[in-house]
């Protein structure tokens, strides 16, 4: 039996606010999430320059402290899985939160059905990567990344919730990778479960600028590269991962209209409530807890 596509959904878009205070970043992330009547809404955001751990990780053995510490890197921790990143101006950030019972979610218009993971995280990477592709740049998502030229350009995280799932994920545009390359230098802790747990997974990197930089093209402005995003989540090609004993599919899934938004004031107080809580305490970035 064919499955249907899922049916078109109506998107609030919340564009870059200028906004680069991490932490009030990564409240506003978990708020928008959390929140109560959860709606599809996408949302392109830029950072300062930090690292930032997944939500179980153990920092010190994921970052170069010293080298954190030369450069001014602060370290904070986000609300989902997955392994450390390295934020700046020049990283894209990209969050998408669904209702769980939305088939985009892997759903099926139950109240609490399994989601589908690599279905989630394919719904960040499949545009990003068609976005690197509008913009001049052959690029692949795989699984949990998006390559070019073998190399990671754009990783994924989710977060499964009750009522609301989350997908985000990076894009490295014009980031400054000699930083990335330094901070996340981390000794590892062979031995410890939890690191062992958590570890993150290293790979090589590039970024838009430097695969832009070999066809000895221009960069495009940050305007124009949030418009192919936007652009590609309107409609995006998916294209299913190839194994060794499976051949890559190619399917076409509508996202639907895409319409600017705003945050609600809901969503608002409930990030205060996370900062407070939660983001503007160093002891819960370094160690996790409260």
């Amino acid at each position: 039996m064919t499955s249907r596509p899922p049916a078109p959904l109506t998107w609030r878009v919340l564009a870059d606010s200028g906004e680069r205070d991490v932490a009030r970043n990564l409240a506003l992330d978990e708020a928008l999430a959390r929140a109560g009547d959860p709606r599809p809404t996408v949302r392109l955001w830029r950072n300062g320059q930090s690292v930032i751990v997944g939500r179980f990780q153990v920092v010190a053995a994921e970052v170069d402290a010293a080298a954190c510490a030369a450069l001014r890197v602060p370290v904070y921790r986000r609300f989902t899985g997955g392994g450390a990143v390295y934020h700046d101006p020049g990283t894209l950030c990209l969050s998408l939160v669904v209702p769980r019972s939305d088939p985009v979610a892997g759903g099926d218009g139950a109240a609490r059905p399994p989601v589908s993971l690599p279905a989630l995280y394919r719904r960040a990477l499949e545009p990003l990567a068609e976005a690197c592709r509008r913009l001049g740049v052959a690029a692949e998502a795989t699984e949990r990344e998006v390559l070019v030229d073998g190399r990671k350009v754009a990783g994924v995280a989710a977060w499964i919730g009750g009522s609301a799932v989350l997908v985000h994920a990076t894009l490295l545009v014009e980031a400054d990778l000699e930083a990335l390359e330094r901070v996340l230098a981390g000794p590892g802790a062979p031995g410890d479960p939890r690191w062992e747990r958590t570890k993150s997974r290293r790979v090589p990197v590039t970024s838009l600028e430097r695969a832009i930089g070999h066809r000895a093209a221009s960069l495009p402005g940050p305007t124009e590269i949030e418009a192919a995003v936007l652009g590609a989540l309107t409609t995006a090609t998916a294209t299913a991962t190839a194994t060794a004993t499976t051949t890559a599919s190619v399917a076409t899934i509508t996202t639907g209209r895409l319409e600017p938004g705003r945050v609600t004031d809901a969503e608002v107080e409930l990030a205060e409530r996370l900062l407070a809580e939660r983001y503007a305490r160093p002891a819960w970035h370094a160690a996790g807890t409260s």
